[in-house]
């Protein structure tokens, strides 16, 4: 390893690099598969049931976007909770949550990459997993800016997907009036149907905790950092609104449900041939398995080099790629083994509530820090004390509803 020296993560990222990257990591496969599942809750209400999630996820972004922005380093949550409690035990907690979640969830992703794969082409599980987990590994180690690049284009073609949804089928878009009526009328079971949906449009929003590892490689963090988060949940919030308004009015909100590519079928009751769109369905998925490789190998590396919660070896920075090419083989590594000798559907049903116990440290710690007069200064954009705390009521809800209704 003589190429393994003492180097920093380069600041390569441009303002707007990050701001389509942190779309990249909101507006994904929640929009292409997920909806399905919040239809099937929320039925003709689905669209409101993406509003009230927006709303819910938006507090706590805006805490991640003030904390990424006051302290840019590659840990997120873990430096937040660090810098507020000083307690290592509490951080290496934090960080190794995190860790676990990203790695799982990549995990998820891969599977079912390979399961939607197989409509395309009978290519076993055991040869599209390795192929796609090596490929992604590969372009992280290479450099964030290639990363960067990847997922841009993926990105761009998960909204060309859109488009193409919204033009077949957005006419269909004139009923809605009248289906959100009837939704409303159908006594008072609307309301819970709008809440239960809305835990699961919840996760659909998420992925500012991924954007906030970029901070020691993004050109003018303080500025860029908010600004990314921002129009990240702007932009995922009309796509998700305008989708779910589509989909309600053109299938019945059962038939989104019962279907794996619910915006494939929305496709073919227009009229039209889904495969295409179901394509791009697939880029967009690998988006999101790359953007948890990158997060895993920067948290790994702040933890290693500043933090002690993990080897120092394991945090090098590569001398060419200026990327912690050790922690990103670790990651890709460990996600190829879950994704093909554990059973990644089970482990997926606690990381979500492992995220929002994350989510209630970071805007526990925000809070403290704006209580004990820390978090002042700086030039940093300073959010109301409102903020973490409406995150943090938020985030607890959510942890009730989850242990409530499973």
């Amino acid at each position: 390893m003589a190429e393994e020296t003492e180097q920093k993560l380069a600041r390569v990222v441009s303002p707007n690099m990050l701001a389509i990257y942190s779309l990249a990591t909101i507006l994904g496969a929640g929009i292409y598969v997920v909806i399905g599942e919040i239809a099937g809750e929320a039925g003709l209400l689905t669209p409101f049931a993406f509003l009230l999630a927006a709303v819910a996820a938006g507090f706590t972004a805006l805490s991640y976007a003030e904390l990424g922005a006051r302290y840019p380093q590659c840990g997120g949550s873990a430096v937040y909770v660090d810098t507020a409690f000083n307690r290592r035990w509490l951080t290496w907690i934090t960080g190794w949550a995190v860790i676990a979640t990203g790695l799982v969830s990549a995990a998820t992703i891969a599977t079912g990459f390979a399961g939607y794969l197989t409509a395309f082409a009978p290519i076993p599980k055991d040869v599209s997993i390795p192929l796609l987990i090596a490929a992604l590994t590969a372009i992280a180690a290479i450099g964030i800016r290639e990363s960067v690049w990847f997922m841009l284009l993926c990105t761009g073609a998960g909204i060309l997907g859109l488009l193409i949804v919204m033009v077949v089928a957005g006419s269909n878009v004139v009923d809605y009036p009248a289906l959100a009526a009837q939704g409303f009328s159908a006594g008072g079971g609307w309301a819970l149907g709008v809440l239960l949906g809305s835990f699961l449009a919840f996760y659909a929003f998420i992925g500012f905790e991924d954007l906030v590892t970029l901070g020691e490689e993004v050109e003018d963090v303080e500025r860029a950092l908010p600004r990314a988060i921002i129009i990240a949940l702007g932009v995922s919030l009309f796509f998700y609104v305008a989708i779910a308004m589509v989909a309600v009015s053109t299938l019945t909100p059962a038939a989104l449900d019962a279907t794996g590519a619910p915006l494939v079928e929305v496709v073919r009751a227009s009229g039209y041939d889904g495969n295409f769109l179901a394509v791009l369905g697939l880029l967009v998925i690998v988006d999101g398995a790359l953007a948890q490789i990158v997060m895993a190998a920067r948290i790994v590396h702040d933890l290693g080099e500043r933090r002690g919660g993990a080897p120092r070896w394991l945090a090098r920075v590569n001398v060419r790629t200026r990327t912690p090419v050790l922690a990103t083989v670790l990651a890709g590594t460990t996600i190829l083994a879950l994704a093909l000798f554990f059973p990644t559907g089970t482990l997926a049903g606690a990381t979500s509530f492992i995220t929002l116990c994350v989510f209630v440290a970071v805007n526990a710690a925000l809070l403290r820090l704006k209580l004990t007069g820390e978090a002042r200064g700086k030039g940093i954009v300073s959010y109301p004390v409102l903020v973490p705390i409406a995150g943090l009521l938020f985030s607890l809800t959510l942890i009730a509803g989850q242990i409530a209704f499973g």
